[in-house]
């Protein structure tokens, strides 16, 4: 049950961020879409990986890969993957914490996320993943008493538990003005619920949730209560939109003073979980796999925890620093961790528990495939539209209109004047981002298409290669017999 809230209170963040991100529209459209993809990612993470991972008993996620496919070939790999999944989440968190800072405090931003990493360092450092898990387990508790003041409030005040003010959430902050989660239409809706399921299944920092549990079967249970927990600060979601909106437009009734007070409380605890987490998962990834697994294997175990202190320093510091220094390019990589995190971890992980034929070359070979497809989506209909479209232009969504319209600015650039031709280019680049797609999926949703073709590749390298060790199939046996 404990855990079951310290993985609720660590998600409470994720769902806000891509309810800021434009996944919420100002009608409450997309909040299935997104619970439905936020709760089967726990289901299953609880039913299909996390109580294998217990039963491994390791320290990271990358530890266990290195494990299961006998050797150091994918320890590296996923290490940068972690790395690249988590380090802009956990910058975002802390630029959302020094922002509701400074609406509390007469503070600055710098300032602001300053604390927030002091408090970080309050919540990790003093015992690691324990320390962690009873302050995830005192933050939810706090999130719970926020939701039910909230929800007290409207009540009191329009007759009904539920926010009555609707708008659209990144209204809240119009500085964001991000959309990179907005899905307009089945396509998109579809893919939004596959990439956060995928991504929140193989995200690090909540799968290491899984090894703080006294046995396998209360790792799978904990995933399970997870969806309960998040599910009561979700139905308190409105009520807590509609206080935020009297805050921020500073309403002078009771309603927006006594909204100030709970939804600072309830901000700053929900983005100290979430950024806790992420900080750790990243220091004990690079010390223990980095450091300890990699380059000094004799170090004493006073040394690696000295490491492992140090590592979340460095982290949340560089963190800071990126938060303040590039916050839009912070923002940016955030909304592409479900996505990058699903397709460099779920083929290996999934394969690796349920197949003893999986292979270490495979599993490599599946992670730079889901990689290269996923970042190759992501970029190339920005950066190179014409390139990406032309060479797939069969898999667009593209109209017959739009695809006339295409070809014909592509023939008029070649025969128009010089003076003409940077109205056409415009144009014409203008067109090619429109259609430059497949299926009409949004760029942040590519794991969508680079998760199956890492289960793909992964199944094909691994039927080509070697058969694993017998060590390394009673590994795997092992660990269904634990789980069970």
């Amino acid at each position: 049950m404990f855990n079951g809230m310290a993985i609720a209170a660590s998600v409470m963040a994720a769902l806000v961020f891509v309810g800021l991100a434009g996944a919420i529209g100002p009608t409450w459209s997309g909040v299935g879409s997104v619970i439905v993809g936020v709760s089967l990612g726990l289901i299953f993470a609880g039913l299909v990986l996390a109580p294998y991972l217990r039963s491994y008993g390791g320290f990271t996620l990358a530890d266990f890969l290195a494990e299961r496919f006998g050797g150091e070939l994918v320890r590296l790999p996923a290490v940068v993957a972690i790395i690249i999944c988590l380090f802009p989440a956990l910058a975002v968190a802390l630029l959302a914490f020094g922002m509701i800072a400074t609406w509390v405090f007469p503070l600055s931003l710098q300032a602001g996320v300053g604390a927030g990493v002091a408090m970080i360092f309050v919540a990790t450092l003093i015992g690691g993943m324990r320390s962690l898990s009873l302050s995830q387990i005192a933050q939810y508790t706090v999130l719970f008493l926020v939701a039910i003041v909230a929800m007290g409030v409207m009540l009191w005040q329009t007759g009904s538990p539920f926010g009555t003010t609707i708008i659209l959430l990144d209204e809240v902050v119009p500085s964001l003005g991000l959309q990179d989660f907005a899905a307009h239409h089945n396509a998109d809706r579809l893919a939004l619920i596959a990439c956060l399921a995928g991504g929140i299944a193989s995200l690090p920092y909540l799968l290491m949730r899984s090894l703080t549990t006294p046995s396998a079967p209360e790792a799978r249970t904990s995933f399970f209560a997870s969806v309960l927990f998040a599910g009561v600060l979700c139905l308190a979601a409105p009520a807590a939109v509609a206080l935020i909106e009297a805050a921020r437009v500073g309403a002078d009734d009771s309603l927006s003073h006594i909204a100030e007070a709970p939804l600072a409380v309830g901000g700053l605890t929900g983005l100290l979980a979430a950024g806790s987490a992420l900080a750790l998962a990243i220091a004990n990834t690079l010390s223990y796999d980095l450091y300890f697994k990699s380059l000094h294997q004799a170090a004493s175990t006073g040394r690696r925890m000295f490491v492992a202190r140090l590592s979340v320093v460095l982290v949340a510091g560089l963190a800071a620093l990126a938060a303040v220094g590039d916050p839009q390019l912070m923002l940016i990589a955030t909304s592409a961790s479900f996505s990058l995190a699903a397709s460099a971890f779920l083929p290996a992980l999934v394969l690796g528990v349920w197949w003893k034929r999986a292979t270490g070359e495979a599993a490599l070979a599946a992670m730079i495939a889901g990689l290269l497809i996923c970042l190759y989506y992501m970029l190339a209909p920005h950066y190179i539209p014409f390139t990406f479209y032309e060479t797939s232009s069969f898999l667009s969504n593209a109209s017959v209109d739009q695809a006339a319209i295409y070809e014909t600015l592509r023939h008029d650039f070649y025969l128009v004047g010089p003076e003409a031709k940077g109205a056409v280019m415009a144009d014409w680049d203008q067109t090619a981002r429109e259609i430059a797609n497949w299926w009409g999926v949004r760029g942040t949703f590519a794991g969508v298409f680079a998760v199956p073709i890492g289960f793909v590749v992964m199944i094909v390298v691994s039927l080509f290669t070697r058969a694993p060790s017998e060590d390394v199939k009673r590994f795997v046996k092992g660990l269904s017999e634990r789980a069970a």
